[in-house]
């Protein structure tokens, strides 16, 4: 479209504004000129000029730490921060159309940095200046040369250390130059200053500019008519900056993908797009970017016909370009507004608009629109039907876009004014200007055959790009199915594994318990339940295995098989009753009788150790055991012992404490170990055991029996069914001799007669 020419240096500054953002300012004031600096630049003007006016200048000691310093002090500005205001006034002023002034403030921007070695600032402000010369005055020869300078002191430059910074610097220069070739047609050389502009951009890793560079690189190649290429760029860009949620970016992208889809003739797709940046631009009050995409949709309105939507929107972009001062964009505005009124046939206002159009064309030096004002006035005079008029404007219009070399224009110029000589019956000059339009048809048709080229070479480098993509794609598919089933089969060992360690741990657990509850119900088994000392169960279990064990022993010995006799197998017992416990719970109660017996067994378990042992075995008798080493040995000792023991526990509770005490050792017959058996040992002292308690009924207090074989005795003599009987008989005959605590005789018990049978 013609209007697209008249507003490309505003997409250039829109476009270097979006490379701004990325610099952060120690100053708030400097930070908001900065954000207001493309949507109002009159306020970062007034901003800055106030900052740098009620501010002094400070002078700061350290130098090497400008670059960090704050502005604690609201009534100075440091060196920096002063470059800073300088340079984003020389962009307000140019965005305002005023570049001499412009470039008159950078260039103090430029000096100020130099004189305090800010080597970075003095390249940023160069950069500045190369862009008011192309984007402002034209100058694409002079913005060039000062670019190729900087290329060259950048690179000599010591005092630039960071390498971050060489690159950023060499990036703008890069960029810049590569948007000004664009410019003037040299399409090879920009491409390659992007794609060396790209390998700085990878060095320190920006996603912001990486969108930007996408989004410039599809302005390049649509601006050429590279329209594949210009889509590819411009979707990257577009799918990057939603991907980031850059919603300045993703409005970018929208206009420039609207502008592509209006050349391609997909108006739905354009609309769509204009649509989306339009609603981003009026939300946040762009004015200047929301004017050129209202310019766009109502371009868009236009090639379908619908003018009057075209109008409303060509309108509403008026007043947006005259809120902004632009007399070129309004002119050319006004012009648009002006073709449309002519399709409408209402020519009083076709009329108006193009005087309007082009006195302010003149007035602004735009030869272009001067020119498209000549050819839509003589289209108007056509339509009219003043011949002559329409010949001479058109005549007039063609002088002046041939001088600017403005082909569409001429096209234009020349198809009306052929039709402008058929209808004054000049058929010859009709058919020079049918001629002169077809020349300059074939030579467009050529440039667009270049074009085509081009754009075929490129399509075949994406193709190319897209099989080698496609076979990545499909390499990684498969890799992606490889490792999928790899991590099911390691989640499924992990799985059976877990589920095994789980079976481990629960089966261990199990077997733990199973055996704390065999231990509990082993410990229950064999203690006695009121006093916890071992029971008669207990006694059972190991005195038959002790004495089967020292039988042994005996045996080996008298075999010849061990050569000392076994002493240390001897076993002393001693069966006791303690009194006190057969009446506590008959005088004191159920309760407090459990309690005492329990107290006593633990104070028997505590006083009793190893290699001794006592058990609980009824009532109130206990039976103690202990090794016996020595042949001869006195029995009161051991009822002493025992005694003490009782007394110890009875004597602070002041409570009975007589005993009557059996007491035997095992072998009974010393020279026949097996003889008697652990149940005959039992009631051995069992006997022993009553006759103290009938010596208690003659003398009561404490008293004890002893019962031992002479060694002589013969084994004979006590194998029968009833040791008892056998134990009087051998105490009759003298082979048992009976010690006991007094002198009195002991009486045994009227079972042990041996004239009556004990069954």
């Amino acid at each position: 479209m013609n209007f697209r020419g008249l507003f490309l240096s505003g997409l250039v500054l829109l476009t270097l504004s979006f490379n701004l953002q990325a610099k952060l300012y120690s100053s708030p004031i400097l930070t908001e000129a900065h954000n207001l600096l493309v949507n109002q630049p009159e306020r970062t003007l007034t901003i800055t000029q106030s900052y740098l006016k009620t501010r002094r200048l400070s002078q700061p000691q350290d130098p090497s730490r400008v670059h960090l310093n704050g502005e604690a002090d609201h009534s100075t500005r440091t060196p920096l921060n002063t470059i800073n205001a300088l340079q984003l006034q020389a962009q307000a002023l140019s965005l305002l159309q005023r570049p001499e002034q412009a470039i008159s403030v950078i260039k103090k921007a430029e000096k100020k940095a130099l004189n305090n070695k800010f080597m970075f600032s003095v390249f940023e402000s160069r950069i500045l200046l190369a862009q008011f010369y192309w984007v402002n005055l034209s100058n694409s020869a002079t913005a060039l040369k000062i670019l190729n300078t900087l290329s060259v002191e950048i690179k000599h430059s010591p005092p630039i250390k960071l390498t971050s910074q060489v690159h950023e610097l060499k990036y703008q220069s890069l960029m810049l130059r590569a948007r000004i070739e664009s410019s003037l047609g040299n399409d090879e050389a920009a491409e390659k200053l992007f794609i060396k502009a790209k390998g700085y951009l990878a060095a320190f890793d920006d996603k912001d500019e990486t969108i930007n560079y996408q989004l410039t690189l599809g302005q390049h190649y649509l601006r050429h008519h590279h329209y594949d290429m210009a889509l590819d760029r411009l979707l990257s860009g577009y799918w990057l900056a939603v991907e980031h949620e850059d919603q300045p970016q993703i409005a970018r992208a929208n206009y420039e993908l609207a502008q592509l889809f209006e050349e391609r003739h997909v108006f739905d797709k354009a609309l769509e797009h204009a649509t989306q940046a339009g609603e981003f631009f009026e939300r946040y009050k762009q004015t200047q970017q929301l004017a050129k995409t209202l310019t766009l949709i109502a371009s868009i309105y236009e090639q379908q016909g619908r003018y009057n939507l075209a109008l409303v929107h060509y309108f509403n972009a008026l007043d947006q370009e005259n809120q902004l001062k632009h007399d070129l964009r309004s002119a050319s505005l006004r012009l648009n507004i002006a073709r449309v009124y002519l399709h409408l046939y209402n020519y009083s206002k076709t009329e108006q608009y193009i005087v309007q159009a082009r006195n302010l064309a003149l007035q602004g030096g735009n030869e272009n629109i001067v020119a498209e004002s000549q050819i839509l006035q003589g289209q108007l005079e056509l339509e009219k039907g003043a011949l002559d008029d329409a010949i001479t404007s058109l005549q007039a219009g063609l002088i002046s876009a041939s001088r600017i070399g403005a082909t569409n224009l001429q096209l234009m110029g020349e198809s009306i004014l052929s039709k402008a000589f058929e209808k004054q019956n000049d058929y010859y000059n009709a058919l020079l200007s049918q001629r002169r339009y077809e020349q300059l048809y074939v030579g467009k048709q050529k440039n667009a055959t270049k074009s085509n080229t081009e754009v075929f070479k490129q399509q075949q480098k994406m193709m190319e790009r897209s099989l080698k993509l496609e076979e990545m794609e499909r390499e990684q598919f498969i890799n992606k199915n490889a490792l999928y089933k790899q991590q099911q089969i390691s989640l499924t060992l992990m799985g059976g594994l877990v589920i095994m360690l789980l079976l481990l741990w629960r089966r261990q657990h199990i077997n733990k318990q199973l055996k704390q509850q065999l231990t509990k119900l082993t410990t229950d088994y064999y203690t006695h339940p009121r006093s916890g000392l071992r029971n008669l169960r207990m006694l059972n279990a190991r005195l038959a295995n002790s004495l089967q064990q020292s039988s042994a022993n005996f045996e080996q010995w008298h075999l010849g098989e061990i050569i000392n006799e076994p002493l240390s197998d001897r076993l002393r017992f001693a069966l006791f009753e303690v009194s006190f416990l057969k009446h506590i719970s008959l005088e004191k109660g159920y309760q407090q009788g459990l309690a005492a017996e329990k107290e006593f067994g633990n104070y028997l378990q505590l006083q009793v150790l190893e290699p001794a042992r006592i058990y609980h075995f009824s009532d109130a008798m206990f039976l103690y055991i202990e090794p016996n080493a020595r042949l001869s040995c006195d029995p009161r000792q051991l009822a002493d012992s025992i005694q003490q023991l009782i007394d110890n526990y009875t004597q602070p509770l002041n409570i009975e404490n007589s005993l009557q005490i059996g007491m035997a050792e095992y072998p009974f017959l010393p020279r026949s170990y097996t003889a008697i058996n652990d149940q005959e040992l039992i009631d051995i002292l069992l006997m022993a055991v009553d006759a103290g308690i009938s010596l208690n009924h003659k003398q009561p207090g404490s008293h004890w029996v002893h019962l031992s074989a002479i060694d002589a005795a013969p084994a004979a003599s006590f194998v029968s069914d009833n040791i008892r009987r056998s134990c009087v008989e051998g105490i009759e005959k003298g082979l048992v001799k009976v010690r006991s605590s007094t002198n009195s005789d002991v009486i045994w018990n009227y079972d042990h007669n041996p004239n009556k049978d004990i069954n």
